[in-house]
Formats: structure tokens, C-alpha cells, sequence
């Protein structure tokens, strides 16, 4: 609203002109998501608590869990229309990059939605389906797909290729299809990988908020002509306008932490877990930054690998290699009080940011 309001008045009202720039927008994306979630978090949770909206806990899960029972869960419909509502607001809603994201937040947002719904009104505990939910993936994964191959992010071969973000125009051509294997196998890790993390009060939001940081200082550059060439990143054009969009979430996850670290008010679900994966894992491929998310999103593979480690041990040999996965579960049940093993975890999440930015420079 606030660029059509710059395009379409700017001759009569100067001020306006302030919208023009991307930074000044994404300012007012951060802020406005932020006091809107956190003017809004306390009467959402009182909400929710009135209609018991409240989170079950696993009998199998640490006993330090068995007093959260009750706590309001969903909380990630309040961050997906912050999101939403913001970028309505600061948007330009003409760039092709802040469609495709709201498409993609509200699909992963309904899938994850249908799940929470499922588990809270009883109709299915277990919620959707693991193979309802990667199918629901699988099909937005060809949606964005489909609009890399409708709007080419670059020219010729490098458009279906995978960008080694160590080395200065390093990529390699896989070709569509297998384009499309990996946008699937990137969309469903990531989205998962957030929603396996959200164990802990406020492990995963930090996380997504270093994350979406370090994507949206290189989107910046990504879409600026001259910066590009100087850190030796791929020039695609107007994806400058992504560090907006990424502003409202990183707005959000502040407001959002106001209420969900320990002892946590509310709990975000799989309503904003797999919407907030599934964005971050957007906006790497819409970057050609895929290789670069498992570096500065190091916790998310780290949580994600102990469950399969853990998975593929107890099925071979009827062995566990951790006390409970995911593993930040097993440094409870070692003794950690669950506040130390959060800010560990986000201690690493910011080294893992740094890291990204390190390899951005020297390559």
C-alpha cells in the first residue's frame, strides 16, 4: 500500500518519497509486525485459553514438560496474518518475489493449520498425516517450480542450477527436473527441520529470525547491481524487495518470543512452524541460496539429523543413540535445565549467521 501510495502521489506529496527505498520499508515492516503481535499476543492468548485451544504433551516426552499442558498453541495464526497484513501494508505488491511468498506462507500456513486443527478438536491426535503433509508440500514445491521456470531468476542454464556459495560464480546445471527433485527435497527438509526444532520455549524462533537475517542482507545485495558484483553474487533483479517481506517475519519473531520464551505463554504450532520452514526455504531458492541455508540454519540440520539418527538406530539394531530425540531433548533428560539448552542452541544459531556472513566476504 505504502509503494502505490509513493507511485501514485509522489509529485504531490514529497514525504512520500521515502517509500521508494527498500531499507526505509523494511524498517516499517520490522516495527509494525513487531507491536502488532505484541499489542495483540496477550488478548490472542486469553482468546485461546477461552476456547481451550491448549497443547497436549507426549506422556513419553521429559516429566519438566507435563506442566505445560494447557499452554495455547496456534499461536503461529497471529504470526502468519502479522506477516500477511504487514507486507500488504509495506509491500510492493507488484514484485513478482512478494507474491510468490504470500502464496507460499499461506499454503504452508493451511497445511499446517489443517494439522493443529486435526489434533486439537480430536478428530485425529496424531494430526495430518506425515504423507498428507509432504504430499501438501510436494505440490507447493512445483508451484515455486513453476514460477522459477515462468519468471527465469537467471539466464540460460544457470536458472535450474545449484550456486556453491565458497567459490565466485561456481554453479552447477542439473536441469529441470532435477531442479525440481531438489526444490522438493529443500521445501519439505526445511519446513520439517523448523517444526522438529519447536520443542523447546522459544529453540526455534530465533533460529528462523538469524536465519531470515542472513537471507535478507543477501537479498538486499543479490538485487542491487553494484553490491553483487563486489561480493560476487548473482545479480537477479528486484529481489532486493525480499528483505521487506523478511523484515515482517524477523518483526514477528521478536513479538512472538515477548510471550513464547520460557516459561512460554503460548506456543506457535505446526501453524507456524511449517509456514515459517517452508518461507526461509523459499527465499534460499528464490536467492540460489539453497547450499548457503544448512550453514547459517545449522540448528535445524543438527535437531533434524539426531531424529533420523535416532529413527534409523532404534529400527536396525533396537538401540537408541540418544536419551530422546529430537536432541534437545536428550540434553535435558542429561540435566540441562531447558533454559540453558535454549540459549546454547541460540548461541550457535548466531555463529552459524556469522559463519554465512564470513563465507559471503572471503569467497
Amino acid at each position: 500500500m505504502l509503494y502505490f501510495l509513493y507511485e501514485k502521489f509522489m509529485d504531490d506529496i514529497s514525504f512520500l518519497r521515502i517509500f521508494r527505498y527498500i531499507s526505509m520499508r523494511s524498517l516499517l515492516s520490522l516495527f509494525i509486525s513487531f507491536f502488532l503481535v505484541y499489542l495483540l499476543g496477550k488478548p490472542f492468548i486469553l482468546y485461546l485459553r477461552n476456547k481451550k485451544v491448549g497443547e497436549e504433551i507426549r506422556k513419553l516426552g521429559p516429566e519438566t514438560h507435563f506442566d505445560k499442558k494447557g499452554t495455547p498453541t496456534m499461536g503461529g495464526v497471529l504470526i502468519i496474518a502479522t506477516i500477511i497484513f504487514t507486507n500488504l501494508i509495506t509491500s510492493n505488491l507488484k514484485n513478482k518475489f512478494v507474491l510468490i511468498l504470500l502464496v507460499v506462507t499461506i499454503l504452508f500456513a493451511g497445511i499446517g493449520f489443517l494439522d493443529d486443527y486435526l489434533k486439537l478438536t480430536g478428530k485425529n491426535k496424531d494430526g495430518l498425516s506425515p504423507k498428507k503433509k509432504i504430499f501438501g508440500q510436494f505440490l507447493i514445491s512445483i508451484l515455486v517450480w513453476g514460477f522459477i521456470y515462468m519468471f527465469p531468476l537467471l539466464e540460460g542454464t544457470m536458472n535450474f542450477s545449484i550456486v556453491n556459495p565458497f567459490l565466485k560464480e561456481s554453479y552447477l546445471y542439473i536441469g529441470g527436473i532435477l531442479y525440481l527433485i531438489f526444490i522438493i527435497f529443500v521445501l519439505t527438509g526445511v519446513s520439517n527441520a523448523v517444526n522438529i526444532t519447536d520443542g523447546l520455549d522459544g529453540l526455534a524462533m530465533f533460529p528462523v529470525m538469524v536465519v531470515a537475517f542472513v537471507l535478507g542482507v543477501v537479498a538486499y545485495f543479490t538485487g542491487h547491481l553494484e553490491w553483487s558484483k563486489y561480493l560476487n553474487l548473482f545479480y537477479i533483479k528486484e529481489s532486493g524487495e525480499i528483505l521487506v517481506f523478511i523484515s515482517s517475519i524477523i518483526g514477528a519473531g521478536l513479538g512472538f518470543l515477548w510471550y513464547n520464551f520460557y516459561p512460554a505463554e503460548i506456543f506457535m504450532g505446526d501453524t507456524g512452524s511449517l509456514a515459517l520452514g517452508g518461507i526461509l526455504g523459499t527465499i534460499a531458492i528464490l536467492l540460489k541460496q539453497e547450499l548457503l541455508l544448512p550453514i547459517i540454519g545449522a540448528v535445524f540440520v543438527l535437531e533434524t539429523i539426531s531424529v533420523i539418527i535416532q529413527v534409523g538406530s532404534y529400527k536396525a539394531k533396537k538401540k537408541r543413540v540418544f536419551r530422546m530425540a529430537p536432541i534437545h531433548h536428550h540434553f535435558e533428560l542429561s540435566g540441562l535445565p531447558e533454559t540453558k539448552v535454549t540459549i546454547r542452541f541460540w548461541i550457535i544459531s548466531l555463529l552459524c549467521g556469522v559463519v554465512g556472513f564470513v563465507i559471503l566476504k572471503i569467497r
